[in-house]
Order: C-alpha cells, then structure tokens, then sequence
C-alpha cells in the first residue's frame, strides 16, 4: 500500500474573540490506499477541522497536507476544486435546503457536470441502494433519521467515485447496532472499491474496525498505528434507528 493522504507536522489556529485556540499542532497522520482511519476527540477538539484541512477547505498555517504526493496547498484555485470534486467525496450530517428534493435527486445533483440527469438519476438510485437506503429514495432529508441521513450523505459524496472519503462522526446520536451497520458499510466502501477512509467520532468505543486510530486533545494528534480489528463484523442493514 502507498500512503494517499499525508499530514506533515500539521498546524492550525483558530481565533475566539482576542484568544487563539490550537487546533492542531505539529501534527502527523498518514493514510494508506483503501484503508480505514479514525480520529476521535471530545466535542469542538477540532475534528471537522482536520478533515477541511485533508479535503483542502481550510490550509495549515505550518506544516503540509499531501494528497497522493502533492501539496494541497500549493494547486492552483482550479486544480484544488477538481481534486474536491473527483477525487476526495465529503460526507457530513448537512443535507439539502430544499425539503422538496429526494434523496435520490440530491445524490444525483453531484453528477450533474459528468453525466446526464437521467444517467445521474440511475447512478444515484444504485449507489443509495449500494449503501442499504433503497427505501429513502423519494425520501426529503427533513424526513430522515439520523441513520438514514448518516446513509444519504455517504452515498452523496461516493456516487463521483472518490479515492478518499471523509466522514464527520458519522455514528453520532445511533445505537450501539447501528454503529456497527456504519462501520461495516465503510469497511465494505474500503474493502470492495479500494477508497480510503478517514472518519471522527467522539468516543473511541464509535470506532471499533478502524485499521488505523488517532485521538486528538489539546491540539496533539496521537496514535495511528495500523491494526487489525477484532470485533465482530456487523452486517449492514440500512441503520434505520436513530
């Protein structure tokens, strides 16, 4: 396996008011082609920060982020988007602002600068059943659980076909069996289309599977030894609850 993404001695700050909090300091990460990565951390330890700053959104103010070798930083405006567009797919709990718009048109509007409506419509419908969500199709986010929106965002950002998925604690508000769904269908994702993963959770017990695992606290980025799981393998079955 070749390392995809890279954090090199990584820094990033933020600025509350007149007080600066660290995000990240000096912080190394690296994630190898189609594995799973976990960072988990408390609540605003800057976890949404750190995959912005893997998916480009935000730029370090010390260190470098490498995707496949190259400076994220250092592209152009235009290469930066398309890498965003083709190659790193987002999957966050935002969902659409329209609540008229289906699950399956919304997954589809990622496809609109590659392919035709009809074509992204088929492609959308097949992704959100690859995912276990074929029964939210027609679905609004407004009328999702948390389990099905944590489905339709993950579908949404692998329909383009991404060589790394980022995904922001995405077993927030599940029990424990849909945790083990999520985890398995990312495990799949990885597994079965070589994507890399590199998802937040909150608690290290959100996480079980993940063949690499960092904590973050304080701004001190932690761990990352790869691993082998050894919990049991959930099946996927659609994380409904929530």
């Amino acid at each position: 396996m070749s390392a995809l993404l890279q954090f090199e001695s990584v820094s990033k700050r933020h600025w509350r008011g007149h007080r600066a909090v660290d995000v990240l300091v000096d912080a190394d990460l690296e994630l190898d082609t189609g594995q799973i990565g976990a960072v988990w951390g408390g609540r605003g330890a800057g976890k949404t920060t750190l995959l912005e700053l893997a998916a480009g959104l935000q730029e370090p103010d010390a260190g470098r982020v490498l995707f496949d070798g190259r400076d994220i930083a250092s592209l152009s405006r235009r290469e930066a988007g398309a890498l965003l567009h083709t190659a790193i797919g987002i999957a966050t709990r935002v969902g659409p602002s329209s609540r008229e718009l289906s699950m399956k048109d919304w997954t589809a509007m990622a496809l609109l600068d590659r392919v035709s409506w009809r074509e992204g419509q088929r492609r959308a419908h097949r992704v959100l059943e690859r995912v276990g969500a074929a029964d939210i199709v027609d679905e609004s986010w407004d009328d999702l659980s948390d389990g099905e929106r944590t489905l339709a965002s993950i579908a949404r950002a692998i329909v383009r076909e991404p060589r790394l998925l980022l995904v922001d604690d995405p077993s927030a508000g599940l029990g424990l069996l849909q945790r083990g769904e999520i985890m398995g269908l990312l495990r799949s994702i990885a597994g079965e289309a070589g994507i890399s993963v590199l998802m937040t959770a909150a608690e290290a017990t959100e996480i079980q599977g993940a063949q690499a695992i960092w904590s973050l606290a304080g701004g001190r980025l932690t761990g990352g030894s790869p691993r082998v799981a050894t919990v049991v393998d959930f099946p996927v079955r659609g994380a409904r609850q929530g």
